[in-house]
């Protein structure tokens, strides 16, 4: 059974990977301008991390790992350019948002989650 907080995480990956769909089937057919490269990258990492989570796969908190240090910096970019547009609230809005992928990070380097990944049960304590 996948632990709940595991399942959290690949629906959010899910979402990302489904916006990630979203924007390479745009590019395809022309309507946006955006590279298609960038769009296809975004689909792959957190499509691998929303399949390899629920499996409870190395690989899968690996991916996982590192598409959430990819979408800090993608985060912190976007504040970047929203402050030099001369919007710093929002800016500051979305560069407090980059904590929730720093949180995931954490959570996913705890040593009790990783033996879930690493095919053990994680030790609790009995009272």
């Amino acid at each position: 059974m996948v632990p709940w907080p595991i399942a959290l995480l690949t629906l959010f990956y899910g979402v990302i990977a489904t916006l990630s769909a979203a924007m390479v089937w745009r590019t395809a057919h022309g309507e946006v301008s955006v590279q298609f490269a960038w769009a296809a990258l975004w689909l792959i990492c957190s499509g691998g991390a929303m399949c390899g989570l629920p499996l409870l796969r190395p690989w899968g908190r690996a991916l996982a790992v590192w598409t959430s240090a990819l979408l800090i910096v993608a985060t912190l970019a976007m504040a970047g350019v929203l402050v030099a547009a001369g919007r710093p609230g929002i800016g500051l809005a979305v560069t407090l948002s980059a904590a929730c992928h720093y949180l995931m990070i954490r959570y996913l380097q705890r040593p009790s989650v990783k033996t879930w990944f690493e095919g053990q049960e994680p030790a609790t304590s009995r009272q």
